[in-house]
């Protein structure tokens, strides 16, 4: 899948084994453990990402903490560190998983084994990863967005995903039928927003925040709320030409969870070719922005 947009700024590159090519463990989102035995041979010179991992930590000198012979091996010292947490897996190990099937965490050392077939459902000993085991209940408020729309940038610019592509493209932005279903970036905006501005279907638009720009074809579609435009965030350069999402988005982050806020933040359209920024913005501010501003700057404080 090379090149990426990420190797540019690598100064080596080495061929790591794909998916089918390697053995390793897979968790999906039920919390359900299954082994993936690899079934193809690898290509060329590609390795396993931990032999690669564990020959560069050996030629650094570490040789005593990178003695693997396996995969196998690894993940045994993967599943000590789980141990007493509340994804305990020290009971797990290739070959557990080989006789036993897929399994559920947590799965201590010396449990007794679990059908395969049947679910394991947390706290029905009504015990929580608590000091005191009790569940512990919060109440928050929300605080609004980060960066509420304004006369001066007054969309909000929503990001995610459409239903082909997965994250960057990497791989599939090399599938031909990916590409035909899902072939080109876009913005959608609203018939409402879009008739003030005199923009109609496919006209090219340049987005602009206060950190960066990007430009996209109009699909104007009720599927989206006056004031709010949405732009997909799978291409990068070496998919399109200047329509990186993420150059437009901001570093505001949740003081929790760290989780940042790429799904929001206030934008201008530009219609290229046609106005200058200044324009649009002032027609936007009379007609639509005001309205939207005002709605987008409600929050109720905790």
């Amino acid at each position: 899948y090379y090149p990426t947009e990420t190797s540019a700024y690598a100064h080596i590159l080495l061929p790591a084994t794909q998916w089918s090519e390697k053995t390793g463990v897979m968790t999906n989102s039920e919390r359900r453990v299954t082994l993936c035995p690899g079934f193809d041979a690898p290509s060329g010179e590609a390795r396993d990402d931990w032999k690669i991992f564990a020959e560069v930590g050996r030629r650094l000198g570490f040789a005593e903490h990178f003695a693997f012979d396996s995969s196998a091996d690894v993940y045994k010292e993967y599943v000590q560190l789980t141990g007493g947490r509340p994804c305990d897996m020290t009971g797990l190990s290739h070959e557990y998983l080989r006789l036993m099937g897929p399994q559920q965490w947590p799965c201590p050392e010396n449990e007794p084994p679990h059908p395969a077939n049947e679910a394991k459902r947390l706290y029905t000993d009504k015990r929580f990863h608590t000091p005191d085991a009790r569940a512990r209940f919060s109440a928050y408020h929300s605080r609004g967005l980060a960066e509420p729309p304004d006369p001066d940038y007054p969309f909000v610019l929503t990001t995610g995903r459409v239903y082909g592509h997965w994250h960057t493209m990497t791989r599939t932005g090399r599938t031909d039928k990916i590409n035909q279903l899902h072939p080109d970036p876009f913005l959608e905006i609203h018939p409402r927003d879009a008739a003030k501005l005199q923009i109609k279907e496919g006209d090219l638009l340049e987005v602009r925040s206060r950190r960066g720009k990007a430009q996209f074809p109009a699909k104007v579609t009720k599927a989206i709320s006056p004031g709010t435009l949405f732009v997909p965030m799978h291409w990068g350069s070496l998919w399109a030409e200047s329509s990186e999402a993420n150059a437009m988005t901001h570093a505001a982050s949740c003081p929790d969870s760290k989780q940042p806020e790429l799904k929001a933040c206030a934008v201008k359209l530009v219609l290229v070719g046609t106005e200058t920024g200044a324009e649009v913005v002032a027609k936007v501010s009379t007609q639509v922005g005001e309205l939207n501003w005002a709605l987008g700057t409600v929050a109720v404080t905790s």
